[in-house]
């Protein structure tokens, strides 16, 4: 399940998890004082900030774009995640069973240096990054815990695998249990544009459009 999306039901009123698309980078190992949990990142809840407007010095021009809300647990820390490989180490690979695209969290100093060596830049006589969805940070995180993880496997109705983000959208009335997407291009989760509910709403619409079928398995850590 890491390196997949998650979409709340629609009912979910919680301010952090209503209308919103959950990315899981993270899952953290049982050991003998704790259970198993999830962390994900809220793809599509920008603040009115970028990173370097709310970070206590510049990081540079990789800081200059904006900074999304990823939860309320963390400890106010900030989350980069990225596609580029070549940054790995100090990056780490999120691992995704069958995946065509590539993930990374991490190795902010190292991607810093690149951006500001203009390692990624496009055209710079019109000031255009052609990178723009190469890096995307996030304030905080949200921790499912193993608790809240059997509860949705319980209550889960569907569980969406592969599909191909394309054609219009639409309204959705449908799927009220928790979901588990896959994806086959990284700026699903990179997009820095998203307008608060954006991705979720498009996932939901599409999966409406497509009419894939639930097959009422839920989803599995």
């Amino acid at each position: 399940m890491g390196g997949r999306i998650l979409l709340p039901p629609p009912s979910a009123m919680s301010h952090f998890l209503h209308q919103a698309a959950l990315y899981v980078y993270s899952a953290t190992s049982q050991t003998a004082d704790s259970l198993p949990s999830i962390r994900c990142v809220i793809l599509d809840q920008p603040t009115a900030f970028t990173m370097n407007e709310m970070s206590s010095s510049s990081i540079g021009r990789i800081g200059d774009r904006p900074l999304f809300t990823g939860g309320e647990s963390g400890n106010d820390s900030a989350i980069l995640l990225h596609r580029h490989c070549e940054l790995s180490p100090p990056s780490q690979e999120i691992l995704r069973t069958g995946a065509t695209t590539r993930i990374f969290e991490g190795g902010l100093a190292l991607a810093s240096s690149c951006v500001d060596e203009g390692l990624y830049d496009g055209d710079m006589d019109l000031g255009v990054d052609d990178d723009e969805n190469g890096f995307k940070f996030f304030f905080n995180y949200v921790e499912i815990t193993h608790k809240e993880i059997e509860e949705i496997n319980a209550a889960s109705k569907s569980k969406i695998t592969g599909i191909q983000l394309q054609g219009e959208e639409e309204m959705f009335d449908v799927f009220d249990g928790w979901m588990c997407v896959d994806f086959d291009d990284a700026d699903v989760v990179l997009n820095n544009r998203y307008e608060r509910g954006e991705c979720y709403k498009m996932l939901r619409n599409k999966l409406r459009s497509t009419r894939i079928a639930s097959d009422g398995s839920g989803f599995n850590i």
